[in-house]
C-alpha cells in the first residue's frame, strides 16, 4: 500500500483559522509557525474554541516585525513584537513562560465581550512545569503536530452516515491510505525529510461536535457519538489521529510518501 501526505495545516493562533500549506518546514516544536500565538484570559488560562467558537474564525499574519489580527478575514487589530512584558500562561495544568503582544485591544475585547490578552511563543518562552516536555515550552495540547488519516475518516462517516470534514479533527499533517486507524500501530517513520515517533492517540473532545464553519454544535453530539462507539480506547477514551513528535527536522511536502521506519 502507498502512503502518502495529502494536507499540511498550520494554525497560527491556537483555536484559530486553519491555513493550509503546499510544504512545510518541520522543527522541534511542530509545523515552523503552529500554534505559536495564544489568546489567554486575564489570569493566564488559555482561550479555547470549546468554549469560544469564534476563536475558528480568527487568524494571525505576521511577516516577523508586525503582527495583523484578523477575524472573518477582516483586519480588527495591528501589533508587533517590541514589548518585553512577560505573562504566565496555563494550558491545562502546564504553565509557560511567553511574551505579551502589544495591540490597540478594544476590538478584539469587544468580540470577546471581556478582556483578553495575545501572547507570543518567543525564544524566551520557558516550560514552567517540574517534569517538561522534551521539546520544549508549546502551547498545543501536549505534544507538537497531530497525524491524522483519510481512511479513518471516511469509517468514521460511513459508521455515522454523515458528512463529516477532516477539519475538525484540526490535524497539522494528513496522510491518504485505504486502512482505517492504521497510523495506531506505527512506530517511527519518515516523511519528506522529517523522522516522527508516534506517541499515543489523540482523545478527543466536543469541539469535534462543532462545525467548522458556523461554529455550530451537532444536535445529536456527531461525530463523537459514532467514534465512541467504533475507536474507543481500552478506558473509553474517544481516539482520532495519533500525537507525533520530532525525531529529525526537514520539510516536507505535499504528495511525499510515507515510509515506515520501524
Amino acid at each position: 500500500m502507498t502512503l502518502k501526505l495529502v494536507d499540511i495545516i498550520r494554525y497560527p493562533i491556537k483555536s484559530g483559522q486553519a491555513v493550509h500549506l503546499d510544504q512545510a518546514n518541520i522543527e522541534t516544536k511542530g509545523v515552523v509557525g503552529d500554534r505559536r500565538f495564544m489568546l489567554a484570559e486575564e489570569d493566564g488560562r488559555f482561550i479555547t474554541a470549546r468554549k469560544d467558537p469564534i476563536l475558528l474564525d480568527v487568524n494571525i499574519e505576521s511577516d516577523g516585525h508586525q503582527i495583523t489580527l484578523l477575524y472573518k478575514n477582516d483586519i480588527i487589530s495591528r501589533g508587533d513584537f517590541s514589548s518585553t512584558e512577560r505573562i504566565s500562561v496555563t494550558v491545562w495544568s502546564r504553565v509557560t513562560s511567553v511574551q505579551t503582544i502589544r495591540l490597540n485591544n478594544s476590538a478584539l475585547d469587544s468580540l470577546f465581550n471581556r478582556k483578553v490578552y495575545l501572547v507570543f511563543n518567543d525564544i524566551l518562552a520557558e516550560d514552567l512545569a517540574e517534569k517538561r516536555y522534551d521539546w520544549g515550552p508549546i502551547l498545543s495540547d501536549g505534544y507538537p503536530i497531530l497525524l491524522s488519516n483519510t481512511a479513518s475518516l471516511d469509517a468514521l462517516n460511513h459508521a455515522s452516515g454523515g458528512v463529516f470534514e477532516m477539519a475538525r479533527f484540526r490535524p497539522n499533517l494528513v496522510i491518504d491510505s485505504t486502512t482505517p486507524w492504521i497510523e495506531d500501530s506505527w512506530s517511527r517513520f519518515q516523511i519528506g525529510d522529517a523522522i516522527f515517533e508516534r506517541r499515543k492517540p489523540c482523545e478527543r473532545c466536543v469541539l469535534v461536535t462543532r462545525d467548522p464553519i458556523t461554529g455550530l454544535k451537532d444536535s445529536h453530539q456527531e461525530p463523537l457519538r459514532t467514534l465512541h462507539a467504533i475507536h474507543s480506547g481500552p478506558n473509553g477514551e474517544i481516539n482520532f489521529g495519533q500525537n507525533i513528535s520530532v525525531i529529525q527536522c526537514g520539510k516536507v511536502s505535499l504528495g511525499d510518501a510515507v515510509t515506515l521506519l520501524d
